[in-house]
């Protein structure tokens, strides 16, 4: 009994097939590396580096419950480039004398506060939210208190670290 040609692929078909598979997976084998390359930078760390923001005697000079918005410019290297990123920390005094490095980001959405000296809280002009003094929430949808900056103090002066303390997943600002 004879097959008819319709019933066995040919040799022709065969090895396009073959052919066919054999490139797909050359394919695959090169777009893995190549997309890894792509999206390594979404899961890169940035840099964790430290950044002069003043010297302790200036900043026990501020008045105690009224912030003082000092910027820092942190250094960071993100691939071949260094670039400059310039941030703002709320330098705050209690009635102690103890000094709070406070983010100038609402824990919202992350839009810059204002402070508004009638009401002594921080607005948040996005959405409404507000804080007092101390970064505890008073108003609005904020989840959480405000993100503290990374310090220490060394030889009188004050440094800051590109991270929060409460910062889950460890990576720079």
């Amino acid at each position: 009994m004879t097959k008819s040609s319709e019933e066995s692929p040919s040799r022709r078909t065969f090895m396009m097939v073959v052919i066919g598979l054999i490139s797909a997976i050359v394919g695959v084998a090169l777009a893995i590396p190549i997309l890894g390359e792509v999206l390594s930078p979404l899961f890169k760390k940035r840099d964790i580096v430290w950044s002069e923001l003043g010297k302790v005697s200036d900043l026990e000079n501020i008045e105690p419950l009224v912030p003082k918005f000092v910027p820092v410019y942190f250094r960071v290297k993100e691939g071949w480039t260094v670039n400059t990123l310039p941030r703002q920390v709320i330098v705050v005094k209690d009635i102690t004398g103890k000094l709070y490095f406070f983010s100038n980001q609402c824990t919202h959405l992350g839009c810059p506060l204002h402070w508004m000296p009638a009401r002594q809280k921080f607005m948040c002009p996005c959405h409404g939210g507000m804080f007092n003094v101390l970064g505890k929430v008073v108003g609005g949808p904020p989840p959480r208190p405000l993100f503290v900056w990374v310090h220490k103090i060394e030889n009188g002066t004050v440094l800051i670290q590109n991270k929060f303390l409460d910062n889950p997943k460890e990576r720079g600002v």
